[in-house]
């Protein structure tokens, strides 16, 4: 009588492999919408611009949503999504703060220095559960990063004026960033733990 094994590991076979194939599928969908989603969200962001007197740079909530980008998505998701918010901003779509000029104008560095600082904060948070301590190591990377691009572009419009870029350019958000560092931290431990509780929930509703 014939051994059935070799069509039971064939079968096997095939099961597993449509499994990695709905896996694969399923974490390009999330990775798609993650994207797009922060994308939405920094136009957003940018909309809510408050002038600040003295600098051509003004407050917005930017910063915070490249704070929750470095910190919630993968190194590369986090780059993509704002190098697409840049590409769209460059090619004429209206997703840039009122009034700015893009990548050209005098905030040109900080939006050019969001893509490297979301990355390197993916990067440093690491995989998994980091602690809060790891959060704000990372978070304060990416803010550095934001700020050195954009002081420097601010040098260039300012013919080398160091002094003024730094009194324009990082002196009058300094305190902003610490702030939305503070709570892009507790979004994402929010969130966390949120998870956590609905993993327990459908741990208990399985048992049950």
């Amino acid at each position: 009588m014939p051994s059935n094994t070799p069509r039971v590991a064939a079968d096997t076979s095939i099961l597993a492999a449509a499994r990695a194939s709905r896996a694969t599928q399923q974490s390009a969908a999330v990775a798609f919408v993650s994207v797009t989603g922060f994308v939405i969200l920094v136009t957003l962001a940018a909309q809510v611009r408050v002038p600040v007197p003295g600098t051509e740079v003004p407050m917005t909530l930017q910063f915070l949503v490249v704070l929750l980008a470095g910190l919630l998505l993968s190194p590369n998701q986090a780059a993509a999504a704002l190098s697409a918010y840049l590409i769209l901003g460059t090619a004429g779509l209206p997703v840039f703060s009122p009034g700015s000029s893009g990548i050209w104008g005098p905030t040109g560095g900080y939006l050019v220095g969001f893509i490297p600082a979301a990355w390197l904060m993916g990067v440093l948070r690491g995989r998994g559960g980091a602690g809060v301590s790891r959060l704000f190591v990372a978070g304060s990377v990416g803010g550095v990063v934001v700020f050195v691009c954009g002081i420097g572009w601010r040098m260039v419009w300012l013919a080398g004026d160091w002094r003024l870029a730094l009194q324009t350019g990082l002196l009058p958000f300094a305190l902003k960033a610490i702030v939305e560092l503070c709570l892009a931290v507790a979004v994402v431990l929010s969130i966390r733990r949120w998870q956590m509780r609905r993993g327990s929930l459908s741990v208990s509703e399985c048992v049950r």
